[in-house]
């Protein structure tokens, strides 16, 4: 049976982790990434029920003969149209598959239109999501930079906060750099892009926050765009690159690590059409690591609107 957690099955969300047969179906993707350590502790189970009363969150519980055997977490972006599974713990083959349509169906009842999941990209966890309904869209790997590494700002290109009035080039970059199924998959239009947020509420300019943004520009182009994430044991880096001018990925990269400090790691998660981008990684020191697949359940069909054309009437 499925349901939504309540504050008593925190206590047995938390404790099922420490069982045998218990596994975790997410990828360990940011933030999940070592040593981040984002873990559904029992404190953290009761902060997210908090959350779940405001609909920025949902915890659902897979029970049998009142023994709970897996429980999901997952959470909204910003506006509520994307959703992402945070956590999917359970002791069985069956309880994730049913937690993940029960998600759907609360996501799609409070207007989601997207749910996403990232999980292995092998063995028995990868053929969860598809036996829920997902689709999957693309694979990556997780990049690692250690701590103490070097900031040599020589090769340098220079980047500036993102502004307000970059969110058009800003969309326009994401829709020239970005694959048309990964596009299909995440968003077509602005509104759909500007959900992709990870947030709970819409992005605004600010230098100040454990997130920031930064863009690259040339005349009256984007180059590129970072976004640095500071965590509580490293940092994490999203680095997207005009194809047109992938030839300044590793100086792309060099000025993002000046913004990033060298007291804690840096993680990155690169797709597997950024090539460039990994090979530039690669040329600073980052390490690849585990490989992931990327997975979304669409829960609303797109439908082209209307137009209004003019037509001649005979007179």
């Amino acid at each position: 049976m499925i349901s939504a957690m309540r504050p008593v099955d925190a206590v047995a969300a938390g404790l099922l982790q420490s069982r045998h047969k218990a596994h975790e179906v997410a990828a360990p993707t940011w933030p999940r990434t070592p040593p981040e350590n984002h873990r559904p502790t029992f404190f953290r189970l009761l902060g997210d029920l908090a959350a779940s009363t405001r609909g920025s969150c949902m915890l659902g519980v897979a029970s049998t003969n009142g023994r709970i055997n897996g429980f999901i977490v997952v959470r909204a972006r910003a506006g509520g149209l994307v959703w992402d599974v945070e956590h999917l713990i359970s002791e069985d083959d069956n309880a994730p598959v049913q937690l993940l349509r029960w998600a759907c169906e609360r996501a799609a009842s409070m207007h989601g239109r997207r749910v996403f999941i990232d999980t292995p990209t092998d063995g028995p966890l990868a053929s969860v999501a598809p036996r829920a309904g997902f689709e999957r869209y693309l694979q990556g790997h997780a990049y690692r930079l250690d701590k103490g590494f070097d900031r040599d700002q020589k090769e340098a290109l220079p980047a500036r906060p993102r502004l307000r009035s970059d969110e058009i080039g800003l969309f326009q970059l994401y829709n020239v750099a970005v694959p048309a199924n990964v596009r299909a998959a995440e968003a077509l239009t602005r509104e759909e892009w500007t959900a992709l947020y990870p947030g709970r509420k819409l992005w605004a300019p600010s230098m100040l926050g454990d997130l920031q943004d930064f863009v690259w520009e040339l005349g009256p182009g984007l180059l590129g765009w970072m976004r640095v994430i500071f965590g509580q044991r490293s940092q994490h880096l999203h680095v997207l690159v005009n194809p047109s001018y992938e030839g300044y990925a590793e100086r792309m990269v060099r000025s993002a690590l000046v913004q990033l400090s060298p007291k804690a790691p840096v993680l990155v998660d690169v797709r597997e059409y950024e090539a460039e981008l990994r090979t530039a990684l690669e040329n600073v020191g980052f390490r690849r690591g585990p490989e992931y697949a990327s997975w979304v359940r669409h829960l609303t069909e797109r439908v082209k609107e209307p137009s209004i054309v003019a037509v001649g009437a005979p007179v």
